[in-house]
């Protein structure tokens, strides 16, 4: 008898070296350009004094990162296990950039006031769970 939860693995093969770094690049530059749209047009996407604008933009990120996620996906030909492996390695690299674009906002977006710091925040947040989540419910 065994106490606690169980986790059971259903392919256990992971993604070869080769693969994890085609995924970690993708996801790195996916990272980058969302970081220089933001320096170009954040101020106008998000700003608290535009709500439905900001408001839009936050609808229009799941689709967008679900179909970004998805599309990687079939373009590398993963499905399973590999699509959870993938959708981790697509998000890592763009967190990491975001925790130091996030505590330095004020320097890497000096075109966004500090009040959208919180919107610009959330809106990773939902980014990165859009993908991860795309990766653990699809087929």
């Amino acid at each position: 008898m065994t106490t606690g939860s169980q986790v059971f693995e259903t392919d256990a093969r992971r993604l070869p070296l080769s693969e994890t770094r085609v995924l970690l690049g993708v996801g790195l530059a996916i990272a980058l350009v969302a970081g220089l749209v933001f320096r170009v047009v954040g101020q106008l996407v998000l700003a608290p004094s535009h709500p439905l604008v900001t408001a839009a933009v936050f609808a229009l990120t799941v689709p967008a990162m679900w179909a970004l996620a998805v599309g990687v996906f079939r373009w590398r030909g993963l499905s399973g296990g590999a699509r959870r492996e993938a959708a981790v390695l697509l998000v890592v690299p763009g967190m990491l950039v975001d925790a130091v674009s996030t505590a330095l906002f004020s320097v890497v977006y000096p075109n966004m006031g500090l009040e959208s710091a919180g919107l610009f925040g959330g809106l990773l947040l939902l980014a990165y769970a859009t993908m991860l989540v795309a990766g653990f419910v699809g087929r």
